[in-house]
């Protein structure tokens, strides 16, 4: 309950109770609370009991409410005793004599917050009699996800199937572990939905919402990488031919070996070792006291922006080094393609805050890599002292780090006193952060 009050709360005050302008729309708004806070509370009411059903369930407690207050000795308890049974003798019915009904689904397996997801699920009537007004939604989904019903099919006979399609939308980045796929269909007298719900586990990464950089403006150039690395989507100097491998999206077309494809009937490129290319580290902050909302916020903003530098960077020729510091230590190494993209941004999508200051531990493992790398983007929530030493050990060693700080109001202290190779240190708000920038 204290959970369903802080979002009614923040419901209000962040807009979206301005969007209930009539009865509909208030009903809405109030189901889409209630499934998000309370899952198991929104599954009983509105996914076992029909519209129906909720009437006969509700005038049945307004009856039985006049006659704890009256006494039995006015008529009125019969009205609410007969409505009670009537919901109690179809969901006996449904139990006994419901369609059985088997349902799969195919979940993506990573999506974008905010992003509405179409989910395809087939429904297959296993039992000897029709199913009537058959529905399919999602059973029990996480908190911060919304599953739509579906459209319902009036009729779905013995052995045969139907495709449906239901709407999922996850609000938030994050992991969300799924249960199962919901099936409804109608009771014989229409108060209650028989129901199925088959254990199909699914994890869905769920990416931070960003809009694309048309450009990041860093200086760059070539380090030598001691050993080379073999990444095949890279262009650099002293290419070394290592073999073949299968093809990966993001390989150039050009490094397709023709021959070797079609002796092995499947797409083959031709790998390489390079030992000079540009190496670029993104280091995100996520320094965020206990109970520091705003603080919560700039972080959720600086990841999108982030991700968003992720990919601008990943339409380049260049190798990128993530730095991160959750409860664990996060380093990937990633090329230019879609899948080290997607790698990236599966670490994106998991980090949480860090309520200690992370850059103690931030610097030293960054220690062994910074020879190798060429240049840096910086994104912090705050300026101070602790930060102010980080970016001018990366500058010391010859990197060249553009510095951005996302938060609401001025720094803890000035950064304009500090100017890289990459030039001064560049301030957004969360709003700026969030909504996207056309440049950095």
């Amino acid at each position: 309950m204290r959970h369903l009050l802080q979002r009614l709360k923040a419901a209000t005050t962040s807009g979206p109770l301005s969007e209930v302008t009539d009865l509909e729309s208030t009903f809405t708004f109030f189901e889409r609370v209630l499934r998000a806070e309370m899952p198991r509370t929104a599954y009983l009411w509105y996914d076992r009991l029909s519209v129906s059903g909720r009437l006969l369930f509700s005038a049945g407690l307004v009856a039985g409410s006049i006659t704890l207050g009256e006494g039995t000795h006015r008529p009125v308890y019969i009205l609410g005793f007969g409505l009670l049974s009537i919901l109690l003798i179809d969901a006996v019915v449904s139990f006994v004599r419901g369609p059985t009904l088997e349902i799969v689904r195919i979940l993506p397996d990573r999506g974008a917050a905010g992003a509405t997801l179409e989910i395809r699920a087939r429904v297959t009537n296993q039992g000897t009699r029709p199913a009537y007004d058959v529905a399919a939604s999602e059973y029990l989904p996480p908190r911060r996800t919304r599953a739509e019903i579906s459209d319902y099919c009036t009729q779905i006979d013995p052995g045969e199937t139907a495709e449906l399609v239901y709407r999922l939308t996850p609000r938030q980045r994050g992991a969300y572990d799924f249960k199962a796929p919901l099936a409804l269909a109608a009771a014989p007298l229409g108060t209650h939905h028989a129901t199925q719900h088959p254990a199909a586990r699914h994890r869905l990464l769920v990416y931070p919402a960003f809009r694309p950089l048309a450009e990041v403006d860093l200086p760059v150039g070539l380090k030598h990488q001691p050993g080379g690395l073999a990444l095949v989507s890279q262009v650099g100097e002293s290419e070394e031919f290592l073999g073949n491998r299968e093809y990966r999206p993001g390989d150039r077309l050009r490094d397709l070996d023709q021959a070797a494809w079609a002796r092995v009937g499947r797409p083959v490129v031709r790998e390489f070792q390079q030992e000079y290319l540009c190496r670029i580290a993104l280091v995100v902050d996520t320094h965020v006291a206990k109970g520091d909302a705003a603080g919560a916020m700039a972080l959720e903003a600086a990841i999108s922006l982030g991700a968003a530098v992720t990919d601008a960077l990943s339409r380049q020729e260049y190798v990128i080094d993530l730095f991160a510091v959750g409860p664990d230590l996060y380093h990937l190494q990633a090329g230019r393609s879609l899948a080290y993209l997607d790698s990236i941004l599966d670490i994106l999508a998991c980090i949480e805050a860090c309520p200690e200051n992370p850059f103690d531990t931030l610097g030293p493992a960054m220690a062994d890599a910074l020879d190798q790398i060429s240049s840096a983007v910086v994104v912090l929530l705050d300026w101070d002292e602790n930060r102010e030493r980080f970016v001018s050990a990366l500058s010391d060693r010859g990197i060249a780090t553009k510095v951005v700080i996302v938060r609401d109001g001025p720094p803890r202290a000035d950064p304009s006193g500090l100017v890289t190779a990459a030039g001064p240190v560049q301030v957004f708000s969360v709003d700026q952060a969030r909504h996207g920038l056309e440049k950095l």
